[in-house]
């Protein structure tokens, strides 16, 4: 497998996941089974992400991981810090281009 085709399999993989998610919501709304089979082999991230996408509040996400509300608030701001720090990565590579060319 090339090095492309690996970063092409993971938003793949990222789709077909969101695809199922929305399927469970078009159908009806999520029942604890259903849940819990989004959650399964996920780690705690993941496990917010779709939780998120769910649109759960803070509180009974908490309850579903098994985790408190703080651990969940501090993994919350974890990962909007990541995501930032990865735009503002991708703004910096663009101006940097922008001023070669």
């Amino acid at each position: 497998m090339s090095k492309q085709e690996d970063p092409l399999l993971k938003k793949l993989d990222l789709l077909a996941e969101k695809l199922d998610v929305l399927t469970m919501l078009l159908a009806a709304k999520p029942n604890s089974e259903q849940v819990t089979y989004l959650l399964k082999d996920k780690n705690q991230k993941e496990q917010v992400r779709i939780l998120k996408e769910f649109g759960f509040p803070p509180r009974e996400m908490a309850l579903l991981i098994g985790t408190t509300l703080n651990n969940l608030r501090k993994t919350i701001s974890e990962m909007e810090s990541k995501k930032q720090d990865k735009q503002q990565k991708q703004q910096e590579a663009t101006s940097s281009k922008e001023a070669v060319q």
